[in-house]
C-alpha cells in the first residue's frame, strides 16, 4: 500500500515537471496564439522543419514558415498540434526587425512582435531571403529598411 502511494507520488511529480517544462518552453507560443491564432492552411509554399527562436525558446527543426495574404505563417511539428494552433503574423504587428548573430542560426532577423511587445521571434537571414523570393516581393527587406 505504501509501495503505490510513494509510486503515486513520484509519477505526479514527473508528469508536473514534464507539463511545466512543455508549458515553458511553447509560453511564447501561447501568448502570440491570443493575438495571432488561424485555422487558416498552410500556405502553397512554406518551409518545413525550420529552426527559429522564439523568445529565449529555440525551436530546432520544428517550425514550419510560409507568406500567407501578407502575413508571416508559423506552424509547429509536433505531437502537441492539437494544442498549439498555426500562427498568422500581420506585418503591422512587427514593431522591429534588425539583424542578428545567433550561433544556432548564424546570420538571422530578428523580429520584435506586437506593441506593447509580445515577445521576439529570431529566422536565419537565408530563410528570410527565401521566403521573399517565393513571395516575390521583398516584405521583410522593406519593413527593415523603414524600421531602422
Amino acid at each position: 500500500m505504501i509501495n503505490l502511494s510513494i509510486k503515486f507520488i513520484i509519477a505526479t511529480t514527473i508528469l508536473s515537471i514534464l507539463g511545466f517544462s512543455s508549458w515553458l518552453i511553447y509560453e511564447p507560443w501561447l501568448r502570440l496564439l491570443d493575438f495571432f491564432e488561424t485555422e487558416s492552411k498552410h500556405p502553397e509554399t512554406f518551409f518545413e522543419e525550420q529552426t527559429c527562436i522564439l523568445g529565449q525558446t529555440r525551436m530546432k527543426g520544428s517550425v514550419n514558415v510560409g507568406i500567407l495574404e501578407q502575413k508571416l505563417y508559423l506552424s509547429h511539428t509536433s505531437p502537441l498540434n492539437y494544442f498549439i494552433h498555426p500562427l498568422l503574423i500581420d506585418l503591422e504587428a512587427i514593431s522591429k526587425i534588425e539583424p542578428c548573430f545567433e550561433v544556432l542560426l548564424n546570420e538571422s532577423y530578428k523580429f520584435f512582435i506586437g506593441n506593447p511587445h509580445i515577445t521576439t521571434l529570431v529566422l536565419a537571414q537565408d530563410l528570410v531571403e527565401k521566403l521573399e523570393q517565393e513571395y516575390g516581393e521583398p516584405i521583410f527587406s522593406n519593413k527593415l529598411s523603414e524600421l531602422s
